[in-house]
């Protein structure tokens, strides 16, 4: 009963997070030039999960050699050129990470996780490129 109502506690609140206003963010970051590989946040106004990632993970991911490789790249899931970006299915939570060769979705791990866990989920989306 209890992982029920917490289940209910985060769909009430990527809902309230879905509707909330869009802020001036840093959503149209490109990645570096030259670059076939990046890692797309799919993120929206309001997450509390965003903003976790964004003060705990993100200066490590951008100084680690994963993100030398991939540069990072946040886009509001509300933003039109989300439709640019070849997603495979649709987002069913953010933030969802994406991992986009040559503007492709070649590999996904939605949902915010720990420093470790987050490490070896972009591993597993980066073998073999």
């Amino acid at each position: 009963m209890k992982h029920i109502a917490w289940l209910l506690i985060f769909w009430v609140g990527i809902t309230v997070a879905l509707h909330s206003s869009k802020a001036a963010r840093d959503l149209d970051t490109a990645a570096k030039p030259g670059s076939n590989l990046q890692l797309v946040v799919l993120e929206v106004d309001g997450c509390i999960y965003c903003d976790v990632f964004r003060r705990r993970l993100l200066t490590a991911y951008e100084a680690s050699k994963q993100g030398k490789k991939a540069p990072i790249r946040f886009v509001d899931i509300n933003d039109p050129a989300l439709g640019d970006i070849g997603l495979t299915q649709p987002v069913g939570m953010v933030p969802t990470f994406i991992m986009l060769e040559n503007n492709q979705e070649i590999g996904r791990s939605p949902g915010l996780m720990g420093k470790q866990d987050f490490f070896r989920a972009i591993d597993y989306l980066l073998i073999g490129r």
